[in-house]
């Protein structure tokens, strides 16, 4: 295993930390259901909404998780007891802070789900390639299948409507203190993680395991050898997740489309699958940027110092964003549009990149990397049992 860090896999963690805020920002800025009528009533505000749906809702995280797989393998190395250790100790740090993240800052963390699903990834470790490749197989068509029948069912299901525990989330980040903000997390939580397990956990779980097999074949380290892969990836994911992805935003999010709570059940079903065809175009950027990784002239270069430091800028973005946007900070909450929303949050990973880079000119790790890292590192001290 190398002992150098590598580039590109801190350049796509860059990236896809940017994509991951600006799809986070409607659920700490707008309303417990993201993007609202109100949110999007000018044509200016629904455009960028849409870009949103159209280019980022459901793409990014598929990105993140990816490189979760794919950083495990260099955690657990020869999966020795001792770095199997290091592995479940990270584990249990990210759920801390997953957990106090959700209650505090945002109630969509990945953080947790990441800590739960990192450790049924430790059964894959000493597996084959065959077999990671066939429970990854498994993972994708329960998910795909569970996603398509939710696409069928939804046109059919009685309107949404009022949501008390939503509507409490809302007024309590427009109007509560610190502590409302957290209780009202907290009452939301239930459906947010039925939403999360419906919507994300699995095909999250395949993104891990791929990860672990793009690690063991280099694969995001010699790009050159594998140029032909990544041409394809974006020939075909870009080629095709892009119109399809087109196709379910502007059902969902087009002209005259309620959304939010309000949405219609066929607007639903549009988003849904949206949701379930999100990977196709995940490839699609996985292929582009590595081609651009080899030929962009340094484009990617500025995302690397963000992406050294994920953890410290993922929790950063939504401690910055619910600082502006909660009733108990700023104050800005459901007072905004799509469009000056996405671009506080844009203004946030820009700030937090700056900061970042300059903070890695002294240190070698991001604050709570080095937290992190002082506990998970412990048991190297300590000789396998």
């Amino acid at each position: 295993m190398q002992s150098t860090r590598q580039v590109f896999p801190d350049q796509l963690r860059g990236i896809a930390l940017l994509g991951i805020i600006v799809v986070n920002a409607p659920f700490m800025a707008i309303s417990a259901a993201g993007f609202t009528d109100a949110s999007v009533a000018t044509a200016f505000d629904r455009v960028v909404a849409f870009l949103v749906i159209l280019l980022a809702q459901g793409k990014f995280y598929l990105l993140f998780s990816f490189l979760f797989g794919y950083s495990a393998l260099f955690i657990i190395k020869d999966d020795s007891p001792v770095r199997r250790r290091v592995y479940q100790r990270r584990l249990v740090a990210l759920a801390i802070l997953g957990a106090a993240h959700l209650v505090f800052f945002f109630v969509g963390d990945i953080l947790l789900t990441y800590a739960i699903l990192g450790f049924a990834l430790l059964l894959l470790f000493g597996r084959s390639d065959h077999a990671v490749w066939l429970t990854a197989g498994i993972s994708a068509a329960i998910s795909a299948g569970w996603l398509f029948l939710l696409v069928l069912a939804t046109p059919f299901a009685p309107a949404t409507g009022e949501i008390a525990a939503f509507t409490a989330y809302d007024n309590a980040m427009a109007t509560g203190s610190f502590l409302d903000d957290a209780g009202a997390r907290l009452q939301v939580f239930p459906l947010i993680l039925i939403s999360l397990i419906g919507a994300q956990w699995g095909f999250a779980f395949v993104a891990f395991c791929l990860g672990l097999l793009a690690a063991r074949h280099r694969f995001l380290d010699r790009i050159s050898d594998y140029e032909q892969t990544y041409r394809r990836m974006a020939i075909w994911g870009l080629g095709l997740g892009l119109p399809l992805q087109f196709a379910t935003a502007w059902l969902s999010m087009g002209p005259g489309v309620e959304v939010g709570l309000q949405a219609s059940g066929p607007a639903q079903a549009a988003a849904i699958l949206g949701i379930l065809l999100a990977p196709i175009l995940s490839i699609g950027y996985l292929g582009l940027f590595g081609l651009m990784s080899t030929r962009g002239l340094g484009l990617l270069r500025p995302f690397a110092a963000p992406g050294r430091t994920s953890l410290t800028i993922y929790l950063g973005e939504s401690v910055l964003l619910t600082s502006i946007f909660a009733g108990w900070g700023i104050g800005l909450f459901g007072q905004l549009g799509a469009a000056a929303v996405t671009a506080t949050a844009i203004g946030v990973w820009l700030a937090l990149a700056v900061a970042m880079t300059v903070w890695q000119r002294r240190f070698a790790q991001g604050p709570l990397e080095a937290l992190t890292g002082s506990w998970t590192k412990r048991p190297l001290n300590q000789k396998p049992a």
